[in-house]
């Protein structure tokens, strides 16, 4: 049986872990996700500023798109006092609880996302400058063999550093998206020279996965 692989990608402020069998329909993925986020910028203020405003943008610019979500949750956590918080930890924990198989890989999309030529490319999306808000933004996720996706991102208040805004979801794509939709949205991005914000950091080399076959 041949064991499913994945790339990581950087997709605006998304990390997302593909599987190479989604390949054949990931790049409408990929020009969704950073569509979403570009649109929901403009049409709902800065991620950094109202994060619940914006990400429920980012949602609805998403489900315009084609994307249907079948799983929807928040959560405010709030952190023990002294305690530190590893962002991508945290993200990682989310996922690899939904997702048990992928430990392996999610430890290896931490450890690149913790390279500087990688945050630096994320900053833009992640990071507030100079702004009395957020101090960051940031999403992990995985696109499945099966085309589903698993999405889970956070804010972290620089006002208030002892909460987090977590926000999970499992999204789909409809039946109604054609290949013109999908090559018009593609071009549209190029056309706005925004497709760079699209990036493919290569295969991911599974690191010890705690017994998971």
């Amino acid at each position: 049986m041949t064991k499913e692989t994945y790339s990581l990608w950087l997709v605006g402020g998304t990390a997302l872990l593909v599987a190479d069998t989604a390949l054949p329909g990931q790049q409408y993925v990929l020009d969704s996700l950073l569509f979403a986020q570009l649109r929901a910028d403009k049409l709902n203020g800065s991620r950094f500023s109202h994060y619940a405003r914006w990400y429920s943008g980012y949602r609805s610019v998403m489900e315009a798109r084609g994307w249907v979500f079948t799983r929807s949750g928040s959560d405010y956590q709030r952190l023990a006092e002294g305690a530190q918080l590893t962002p991508t930890l945290l993200l990682k924990e989310k996922l690899q609880a939904r997702h048990p198989r992928l430990c392996g890989y999610l430890q290896a999309a931490i450890a690149k996302l913790s390279q500087d030529q990688v945050q630096q490319h994320l900053r833009p999306f992640t990071v507030a400058e100079n702004e009395k808000a957020c101090a960051l933004v940031l999403e992990l996720g995985v696109l499945l063999p099966d085309a589903s996706m698993t999405l889970c991102g956070l804010a972290v208040d620089s006002e208030q550093a002892d909460g987090v805004d977590l926000r999970e979801s499992v999204v789909v794509l409809g039946d109604s998206v054609t290949q013109d939709v999908r090559q018009h949205l593609h071009a549209l991005l190029e056309k706005k020279d925004k497709a760079r914000h699209i990036r493919n950091l290569g295969p991911l080399i599974a690191e010890a996965d705690h017994g998971h076959a």
